[in-house]
């Protein structure tokens, strides 16, 4: 059954007080899906059915989360967590596609973005079966914990099979099943022939096309800070897309540290981000990679996961805390795409 909230609104451009038949028209749909919300929007000259457009998204968004959710107990995710079997599972192409690229991001990220990691965000308190939010695990359950995690652990077979290693193996895709999602979506806009769109889902973004200003989408970028900034606040968003990755989205006392602890977890640590680095943004082509990079990006830390951005020649701007100010840095690759960024 559909959980979503609908807002369908249309703008329409006009000509000296009067409605051109060609001029483009903007329609905006929202709803609510993952436990965030998600907004559409397209400029088109055609007409559009918003009607039958938003009940597609709907059934697509729907769709979706029911194979990545680890949360929902009628997702394919969910159920292959549920499983204590260590032979062969079947799974949708979809899922087999996401878990395929999340070894990809494991191997170049030298193990930062790591799905198996749920046990650990459970053990503290960020997960679905968490049992106290509260509570900060020991050296010791941290330690029995982290012998559960590594894609290593996970084999990916063909024709859509997977094997875990470990019947405990558990995996969480929230780092990039957003990204994926926000490309299945666009992949139907483009069979629509929509050719100037935005698809926002819980802040990750991605644009095709001009947008409004004929420049491309201007989005602004999130950075996590409370005083004053330097660098860009906003970008024009060109048929890229853009994900952040943050310390200050999701936060818990943490008495052993001077800092609270973060939903953020290294999976090679078992233990939350401690560095000074706030707010990760990245840009890519696809949701997908933006969405996974940026969490990667952001358990690497400023100085390793600049290195690692660099490496990757990646279009990303590091947001490190230093006082009461937040300061930008950007790869050379952010630079070549925004050049105002080297002032």
């Amino acid at each position: 059954m559909l959980r979503f909230l609908w807002l369908l609104s249309f703008g329409l451009l006009l000509s000296c007080g009067k409605e051109v038949e060609d001029t483009p028209k903007i329609l905006s749909l929202t709803g609510q899906a993952l436990g965030t919300s998600w907004t559409v929007k397209v400029i088109s000259s055609k007409p559009i059915d918003g009607d039958e457009l938003l009940a597609d998204l709907a059934a697509k968004i729907e769709e979706t989360e029911k194979i990545f959710s680890h949360w929902r107990p009628d997702s394919k995710l969910y159920q292959v967590n549920a499983s204590l079997s260590t032979e062969p599972i079947s799974v949708p192409p979809l899922l087999h596609e996401l878990l395929k690229h999340a070894k990809w991001a494991y191997e170049q990220t030298d193990g930062a973005f790591d799905p198996t990691i749920a046990p650990l965000v459970n053990l503290w308190g960020f997960g679905p079966v968490s049992t106290n939010r509260l509570r900060i695990p020991t050296e010791d359950e941290i330690n029995g914990i982290l012998e559960q995690v590594g894609m290593n652990q996970l084999e990916i077979r063909d024709g859509n099979k997977i094997r875990k290693k470990r019947p405990d193996l558990q995996i969480d895709l929230s780092a990039s099943a957003k990204g994926e999602i926000i490309d299945q979506v666009c992949e139907m806009l483009d069979q629509r022939e929509l050719r100037n769109y935005l698809v926002e889902i819980g802040g990750e973004i991605r644009g095709r096309g001009n947008g409004k200003s004929g420049k491309g989408w201007t989005i602004a970028l999130e950075d996590g800070s409370e005083g004053k900034t330097n660098g860009l606040s906003t970008v024009n968003l060109l048929n890229y897309s853009v994900a952040t990755s943050g310390t200050y989205r999701q936060t818990k006392p943490n008495p052993d540290s001077v800092k609270p602890a973060s939903h953020l977890i290294d999976p090679r640590t078992g233990r939350p981000v401690e560095h000074n680095l706030i707010a990760v943004n990245v840009l890519s082509p696809t949701a997908r990679d933006a969405d996974a990079l940026a969490t990667a990006l952001m358990i690497l830390g400023p100085e390793e996961g600049m290195s690692k951005a660099e490496e990757m020649d990646l279009v990303a701007r590091f947001c490190t805390r230093e006082g009461n100010e937040t300061r930008h840095t950007h790869t050379p690759a952010w630079i070549r795409l925004y050049p105002v960024a080297n002032r």
